[in-house]
């Protein structure tokens, strides 16, 4: 499947369910395959679900509209005792990230939440970010501040930027849209 390809082309979302013997487990692909495992997992009957984030690109004078995974490596697959070799033999797989009952739990919610936002991608925006976590040192990437390292704070359910000063002993707070952090480290 190509990168522009269209929606109509993309096989539909598939029943999350939890199966009997059978896990839903993150699996790390080789880069720029995940389009293709999951198209060999629907060849081959292994449940699989490629969260898809839509973009529009302007290549000269016209916008096109593609479909890119929303996490870069990643597919995801429902594997059991039965189809767990079927699925690695697509030499594609770099590992997979095992995962006991509870997390498995965790895990089909919340890929069941990113299917009720992919599914709305016509009204709403998507944008991937990393997680930042209070306690996370971050560079300012956008705006006014660009260029300044903090740490991230949340107060009052407001997302804030602590700058120290160590010399003065003292801190600076500005509020921040996540969107302009960057993670320190990560570049």
């Amino acid at each position: 499947m190509k990168p522009s390809a269209a929606l109509a082309d993309l096989p539909p979302p598939p029943s999350l369910e939890r199966g009997e013997g059978a896990r839903w487990t993150p699996a790390y692909c080789k880069a720029r395959t995940e389009k293709v495992v999951a198209e060999y997992c629907a060849r081959h009957g292994i449940p699989c679900y490629l969260p898809l984030l839509r973009q529009k690109r302007r290549y000269q004078r016209r916008t096109v509209e593609v479909f890119l995974p929303m996490f870069r490596g990643y597919v995801f697959a429902r594997l059991g005792q039965e189809n767990r070799a079927l699925f690695l033999e697509c030499h594609r797989i770099v590992h997979l990230v095992e995962v006991d009952d509870a997390q498995e739990g965790v895990l089909v919610a919340e890929l069941r939440e990113l299917q009720r936002l992919e599914q709305l991608q016509d009204a709403v925006e998507l944008e991937v970010m990393p997680e930042i976590r209070p306690g996370t040192p971050v560079t300012v990437a956008d705006g006014p501040l660009r260029g300044t390292s903090g740490i991230v704070e949340v107060r009052k359910g407001k997302t804030r930027v602590v700058v120290n000063i160590e010399l003065l002993g003292r801190s600076v707070v500005a509020e921040m849209d996540l969107g302009e952090l960057e993670v320190d480290g990560e570049n």
